[in-house]
């Protein structure tokens, strides 16, 4: 295997194999790395065609790979000739500190599990509301009837509106990052590939949510609502009615998260089920920084 800069990848090529392989999702996308982190390059098998993205940095000469902001993990086109167990080793390998999300591969024993939440919405609506929690279903009951899903055109506005309820709360989120947030939301607008939804109350956002349609799969890629509006129900409000409107034209709803057992459990009141990947840590730097990255 081997890595080619991402400046001498044919783009549009690569992005029409992400088009029709099962393996690969919108994350996948060139033009959504260039965005998320633009210092990526290509691995490809001895051939030289391509398996995947992988991201890539250094500091004081030390060369590192970690798993971008707002990207899961890290997917592989499916290839005869290369495995998912060969691929891992030679991403451990590939830089002196890595951590990435990768395929949950059972053949390493020394990868750790995270989970993510996936709705199945191949049965009909009923189906799946009956198959929500009973706290979920009192509490969509129990919703003001003031409430409205109305769209949201503008990235520029639920990125302020979700900045303003949960930026105290997101210390890692870093002026870049937000920003690299608006890019994607507004690129993949221009795609036509987002829909963001806003609950109103007396014509004032209280929750919102930013949707990414891509190869039947409908992605949950954040959402939040106004602390008062949470207690009365609000997100559980916006998920079920945008379940309403995705459920006919949509295999699943990908919650993209959540490692955060809280977070978790309210996407499982919805009948999702927890699905795995793997987390790929390996330490390859020299022994006096190594125990600074243990």
């Amino acid at each position: 295997m081997k890595l080619l800069a991402s400046r001498h990848i044919d783009k549009r090529k690569w992005d029409q194999m992400v088009a029709s392989d099962a393996h690969l999702d919108f994350f996948s996308l060139s033009w959504v790395w260039d965005i998320l982190h633009p210092n990526w390059e290509m691995l490809c098998d001895d051939e030289g065609n391509y398996l995947g993205i992988l991201p890539k940095g250094s500091k004081f000469g030390l060369s590192y790979r970690l798993q971008p902001f707002f990207i899961r993990s890290l997917n592989f086109k499916t290839s005869a000739s290369v495995s998912l167990s060969e691929i891992n080793s030679f991403i451990s390998g590939s830089a002196s500190y890595v951590h990435v999300n990768l395929p949950l591969d059972t053949e390493v024993h020394s990868m750790r599990m995270g989970q993510f939440q996936q709705l199945d919405l191949s049965p009909n609506l009923l189906e799946i509301r009956n198959a929500f929690s009973t706290n979920s279903k009192r509490i969509l009951k129990k919703i003001p009837p003031s409430f409205e899903l109305e769209g949201m055109d503008s990235s520029r506005d639920f990125v302020s509106f979700f900045k303003h309820q949960k930026g105290e709360e997101l210390k890692g989120f870093s002026s870049k990052v937000w920003s690299r947030l608006l890019d994607l939301l507004e690129q993949t607008q221009q795609h036509e590939l987002l829909s963001i939804y806003s609950v109103k109350e007396k014509n004032e956002v209280i929750a919102a949510g930013a949707f990414i349609s891509f190869k039947g799969t409908c992605f949950f890629l954040k959402g939040t609502a106004a602390p008062e509006a949470k207690k009365q129900g609000a997100m559980y409000f916006l998920l079920d009615e945008v379940i309403a409107k995705i459920e006919s034209t949509h295999h699943n709803l990908d919650f993209v998260g959540s490692n955060n057992e809280a977070i978790a459990q309210f996407y499982r009141k919805f009948g999702a089920i927890d699905m795995p990947y793997g987390i790929l840590k390996q330490n390859n730097l020299p022994a006096m920084l190594r125990l600074l990255k243990s």
